[in-house]
């Protein structure tokens, strides 16, 4: 049970009955003290405004978290998207739609080049994470060692970790956007420890079979070359879906803008409470108080009946 107590009710009907105790006191053995006696203490236990607790089913989860880890090495500004433009632009329109679907999301991204960085940290400010994916660009030839398309994820392990442990409550997904390219040696590092932390992923793959040629960087026109030849980056969709298998996830090759199907946006919230909810007692409280008050008016007419009839004989 709980009390939600009215103060100033409570104290006003307390002055009442010590007022009305101090006026009785040589009738206290009487029915009609006893009867407002009680109708002054039924309203105290009104003033108090008691309930019965409800019963609390498990939250369901509302809030949303969302990873993006996000290639940017020099293969992405590969020209081979929608007609002949940077991989790149197609990664900034699907962040652009993403964004706009689940917009009540928070969002944290992971960028792979040299090494993996968080770019940006968990934020709910989503102007913030679409003008990043349109401002990145990809890294420079000069500077490149090589591409390790799984080199992101241990940070999207610890960032889905971590929000497994501050909202457990919430639905988690990560999506994976490149273009599969490893060129390093090694073989690429599996993602499938990370699919017990999300709850569904999705791996959008930029680029063509025919490749498409590289530009140094994204301020330039001069191409990536090798012994005077212009380098061609070609996607690697097998890399990809190898990805999407080992998160539980879905590949989904990119070629333009829109046709993306999302997933429902969150509220913000970590959870929605349901269950049964508490239960009131005022009510029966007050009507015991107005039937114990009838009772009262009852005897007080029934006295004053019979005391007219002793004056009239």
């Amino acid at each position: 049970m709980t009390l939600t107590p009215l103060w100033f009710l409570l104290a006003t009907v307390v002055a009442i009955l010590a007022l009305h105790v101090w006026a009785s006191r040589r009738t206290l053995r009487t029915a009609a003290f006893w009867l407002r006696a009680a109708v002054l203490v039924l309203l105290g236990a009104v003033a108090l405004q008691p309930a019965l607790e409800g019963s609390e089913d498990p939250p369901t989860p509302t809030a949303t978290d969302v990873v993006l880890l996000i290639d940017r090495t020099t293969s992405m500004g590969a020209s081979d998207y929608d007609g002949g433009r940077p991989r790149m632009d197609g990664v900034a329109a699907d962040v652009a739609g993403l964004v706009a679907a689940m917009p009540s999301a928070r969002y944290a991204v992971v960028v792979m080049d040299n090494d993996a960085r968080v770019e940006v940290p968990w934020t709910t400010d989503t102007t913030a994470v679409v003008t990043f994916a349109q401002t990145m660009g990809w890294r420079e030839e000069t500077f490149g060692i090589g591409s390790d398309i799984s080199v992101g994820k241990p940070l999207a392990e610890e960032l889905l970790n971590s929000s497994a442990q501050s909202r457990p409550q919430a639905r988690r997904y990560l999506v994976y956007l490149g273009d599969g390219e490893q060129t390093m040696e090694a073989v690429p590092a599996s993602f499938d420890t990370l699919a017990p932390l999300l709850t569904d992923a999705q791996v959008w793959g930029y680029g063509t079979e025919q490749g498409g040629q590289m530009t140094l960087r994204p301020d330039t026109d001069e191409p990536v070359e090798r012994n005077g030849v212009p380098q061609l980056s070609m996607i690697d969709e097998a890399a990809l879906q190898q990805i999407a298998d080992d998160l539980n996830g879905t590949y989904i090759h990119r070629t333009g803008p829109g046709g993306l199907d999302f997933w429902p946006d969150g509220t913000g919230a970590a959870a929605s409470q349901t269950g049964t909810p508490g239960y009131s007692l005022v009510w029966l409280l007050a009507l015991a108080a107005a039937g114990v008050l009838g009772l009262d008016v009852w005897f007080t007419l029934r006295k004053t009946r019979d005391a007219r009839r002793e004056a009239s004989a």
